[in-house]
């Protein structure tokens, strides 16, 4: 999994527990208004049902990226559950936004090709990585060059090949 869409994605699981703090705030809030200025219940019950949906988000979206993301492929349908989740509970919420741009970032991870061609082991000792092409080169030229005989040429070359 991409480390930046799985970044994304613990930052809005963390937001979705700054709204649940702040949800439950409201509630508590709601209950120690003196009642004659009290909004109404509907207010009350969003914020139980925007409490549930946070927590269900949340939860998802921790299953989607358990493993550190090795699953995420195999998990996809719940990071897509909890993305159309938050997205229908609120949408402007900065958890909202943030899956949102995760959904448009690749989940691939690129490997980039090794460029050293060699490894130190020790003090004095090298490990070379090279392809068969250019095993067969070096050969030829310590055999051009008299560090290797004809015969040490040719078993090292029916060795490689």
């Amino acid at each position: 999994m991409n480390t930046t869409k799985k970044w994304l994605i613990i930052v809005a699981i963390i937001f979705n527990f700054i709204e649940i703090g702040w949800g439950i705030f409201s509630i508590v809030s709601w209950f120690q208004t003196d009642p004659a200025i009290r909004s109404a219940v509907f207010y009350l019950v969003f914020d139980f049902i925007t409490i549930a949906c946070c927590l269900a988000v949340a939860v998802l979206l921790i299953m989607a990226i358990w493993k550190n993301g090795k699953l995420f492929r195999q998990r996809y349908g719940y990071y897509m559950t909890a993305l159309v989740i938050s997205i229908i509970v609120n949408l402007l919420s900065v958890s909202s936004v943030l899956l949102i741009i995760t959904m448009f970032i690749s989940d691939w991870v690129w490997i980039k090709p090794e460029k050293e061609k060699s490894v130190k082991v020790g003090d004095n000792v090298e490990v070379i990585n090279e392809t068969k092409a250019e095993k067969i080169a070096r050969l030829k030229k310590m055999r051009e060059e008299g560090k290797i005989s004809e015969e040490e040429y040719n078993e090292e070359l029916l060795k490689l090949l």
